[in-house]
């Protein structure tokens, strides 16, 4: 990513809120559920650049497996974080937000289950590294209006996985992203700048929008 600097999401979100003095060339690594393969094979590639990243952490896995209900069949059964490597990773630079206690979808839980996943988890965190979480990714990407307002209420910024770039129009509590499926092939990554890959992923949306549909009708 010759010409890119990448920050964590929390510097991203100061750096908005302070007139926008960001980096003309500037971006945000994501990285859901924490699983044990950041620490071995991310963090090190990462740091070697100087690239910060945030990872989103489902608490009360840490240091078990992805065993959470609502994984679709292909993912593979893997490791979590533990907590010590969560915290000798957060001095060296990775920002930690919260991905829930258990990784339910909040828009199928009640109000005082959705209030004990996203509060109890930001507890945990707050806890374990000493410092206050900023930010939330939703499980499975499902949003509805008391999520974002219950997460609002706890955290500086959330993300989405609704596809695009963040402008100065995104909603803050629902920041879009860009897997790094799509990344992968040199000639989209060569189009991030270019209108034709904002249009890209709007189509991208589109048809994945389509697919969540079917699988949920």
């Amino acid at each position: 990513m010759a010409g890119y600097s990448a920050i964590t999401l929390r510097e991203f979100v100061a750096g908005m809120g302070n007139g926008n003095s960001l980096p003309e060339r500037v971006v945000v690594l994501t990285f859901d559920d924490g699983f044990k393969n950041f620490y071995a094979e991310a963090f090190p590639i990462l740091n070697d650049h100087g690239f910060r990243a945030t990872v989103f952490l489902v608490t009360d896995f840490c240091g078990k497996h992805n065993d959470w209900a609502g994984n679709p069949p292909e993912l593979p059964r893997s490791e979590i974080l533990n907590w010590s490597e969560v915290r000798e990773l957060s001095e060296k630079g990775v920002e930690f937000g919260s991905h829930t206690r258990t990784h339910p979808d909040l828009t199928r839980t009640s109000d005082a289950a959705m209030e004990d996943e996203i509060v109890n988890s930001k507890s945990a965190l707050d806890d374990a590294l000493g410092s206050e979480t900023a930010s939330f990714a939703y499980p499975f990407g499902r949003i509805n209006d008391a999520a974002k307002r219950m997460v609002a209420d706890n955290f500086k910024a959330a993300v989405s996985t609704v596809l695009g770039k963040v402008t100065s129009s995104s909603d803050l509590f629902s920041l879009e992203r860009v897997d790094s499926y799509y990344l992968s092939d040199q000639r989209i990554f060569d189009r991030i700048e270019t209108s034709s890959f904002d249009n890209y992923m709007r189509v991208r949306q589109v048809l994945r929008n389509a697919k969540a549909l079917a699988v949920r009708a």
